[in-house]
């Protein structure tokens, strides 16, 4: 028997094809007694091979082109709304190594960030550079970011799910960057909320440090936040928005054999000078928020909100009707009254849209600034505020900065020596990563802190629904047949994901909390500050994102 060496195969080069070697054996019969083995010539194999590859082509190019559909109709649509545009599209190197630094600051953040990813880069990724994308592992649980690797070929996204796979993740990119690939991250790694900047990760900090691998921002405007906040439940007609490819720059002229937490933290300051300057406009952050203001006049002393000594509505705090939308989930506790859930954002069509606290009667005016901060200003309270003139955020920033947790007094709970009750709230859905012990017969009241096995992607189970509470020594979830407790000396990390749902870092085993008419950053605030109290009495860390 004689063996042919054909040439076929698919290469993971953008879905093109390349030739890779394979043994290919053909059998054939002279007569129905004896077969007789013989080479095939070479012009036969390489138009048997063309034969074969067609199909798979055509496939790959619908396939490729369906992939595209969406960011292209994107395009179409952003450029129709409003004037989308990008710049410096020349900037980008044409070879690596080079970190892609991407931002979102707002839920049209995100879908400009795929456009960079599909479109924008794909004439670099076509030539079969290595490349690595930081993703999100939710976006993992959407058939389509699957399927994107089949298509991409060495498009490799990254789901990180602990600690030591986050820290294997970064040796990839590494690694990429030192093969003349591809990084695409985005530092902030969410949206923000009151459109400031979120802290920045290690990741294209230590990356830069230590490949000195240029760092090239793709940069989304503010006007992504100021057409569609998180808080607003449908985007605005008004506003521009733009993408815009900044000057190269690097970190480091030459790598460092080793990064210190002191060298990310000066780098990370030097991201977030740059990403202010191009992010915000000529007047960087300070000029998107603007100044503070009283009756049209400039403040220049430091404003100190005060509770109001008396109430100017007759709805008392306890019949507080909730509502959900709007800046209100925002601006979830009052800044002057500081009664939490007493917002109510009001939108008519022909009117000016205001905010009104129902417990102590403070009515604000709110308006749109293109190219800057929203503006709220008071129309009726406190003689002392009447007229206050200022940006959201910063009405934001004076409501965190005098918040405090308050006990409550609650029912039906058995609480420790010394525990206090700070929120509490019903129909909560708990749902544990699989593999989890709660799945497999976990008999504790305390929740397992050990995944029970390797973790799949975006695998959350719910366990049912119960009622939450949030205390001083804990994270309770009382459901139909049990109770968990979540110690604050064991919890390593909280943060939020979407606009309703609360993701609790056990130990090493991780859980999500689902809530049902209740302000979200409420809820991580509170935990937050508790969270932060535990390690400033422990001496250990605690990741929190409460913004």
């Amino acid at each position: 028997m004689k063996c042919l060496r054909a040439m076929t195969g698919q290469s993971r080069k953008a879905g093109a094809l390349q030739a890779r070697t394979v043994d290919v054996t053909y059998r054939y019969r002279s007569s129905a007694e004896e077969p007789v083995l013989f080479e095939l010539p070479e012009g036969d194999v390489k138009e048997m091979n063309a034969k074969q590859e067609e199909p798979r082509k055509g496939y790959n190019r619908l396939l490729g082109a369906l992939i595209e559909a969406p960011w292209t109709v994107a395009n179409g649509l952003g450029r129709l709304l409003y004037r989308f545009q990008t710049e410096g599209m020349d900037k980008i190197p044409s070879d690596g190594p080079y970190i892609v630094w991407l931002t979102e600051p707002g839920l049209l953040g995100m879908i400009v960030s795929g456009y960079v990813s599909i479109k924008v880069l794909k004439p670099e990724l076509d030539k079969g550079t290595d490349n690595l994308s930081f993703f999100h592992e939710e976006l993992f649980r959407v058939a389509y970011f699957r399927h994107l690797e089949d298509v991409a070929g060495k498009f490799r996204p990254l789901v990180p799910h602990s600690a030591p796979q986050l820290a294997k993740g970064i040796l990839d990119g590494y690694h990429v960057l030192l093969n003349n690939g591809i990084v695409i991250h985005n530092p902030q790694g969410d949206a923000t909320w009151d459109g400031r900047p979120i802290a920045f990760g290690r990741i294209a900090a230590w990356l830069g440090l230590r490949t000195g691998a240029p760092i090239v921002p793709i940069l989304c405007s503010i006007g992504a936040y100021e057409i569609w906040p998180r808080w607003q439940r449908l985007p605005s007609r008004k506003g521009r928005l733009r993408l815009t490819v900044d000057e190269p720059f690097r970190l480091r002229d030459k790598p460092l054999e080793r990064v210190s937490e002191q060298d990310v933290e000066e780098a990370n300051a030097r991201i977030l000078e740059h990403f202010e300057r191009s992010h915000y406009g000529p007047g960087g952050l300070a000029g998107w928020i603007g100044p503070v203001r009283r009756r049209g006049v400039e403040v220049t002393e430091p404003v100190q909100l005060r509770p109001p000594a008396k109430p100017l509505a007759s709805v008392p705090p306890s019949r507080v009707k909730f509502n959900k939308r709007g800046v209100a989930q925002l601006l979830w506790q009052c800044p002057l009254c500081r009664t939490n859930d007493a917002l109510i954002h009001r939108r008519p069509v022909f009117q000016r849209e205001t905010v009104l606290c129902q417990a102590c009667g403070t009515l604000w005016d709110f308006q749109r600034e293109p190219g800057h901060d929203f503006r709220m200003k008071v129309l009726e309270g406190p003689p002392d505020v009447v007229g206050l003139d200022m940006a959201l955020s910063t009405w934001y920033e004076h409501m965190t900065r005098n918040f405090c947790p308050k006990p409550i007094q609650v029912a039906d709970v058995k609480l420790l020596p010394g525990e206090e009750v700070y929120l509490e709230t019903r129909d909560v859905t708990l749902s544990p990563y699989r593999p989890n012990p709660l799945f497999d017969g976990w008999a504790g009241r305390e929740a397992p802190k050990k995944q029970a096995n390797w973790l799949q992607i975006a695998e959350w189970e719910s366990i049912g629904e119960g009622r939450l509470l949030v205390t001083s020594h804990r994270v309770l979830w009382q459901g139909p047949e049990r109770e968990l407790d979540f110690l604050w000396s064991e919890v390593t990390a909280v943060s939020q994901y979407l606009s309703a749902t609360l993701a609790l870092h056990y130990g090493s085993a991780k859980y999500r909390f689902r809530l049902e008419n209740e302000f979200v950053l409420k809820w991580l605030h509170h935990m937050g500050e508790l969270a932060r109290q535990v390690r400033a009495l422990e001496g250990r860390t605690v990741n929190v994102t409460d913004h």
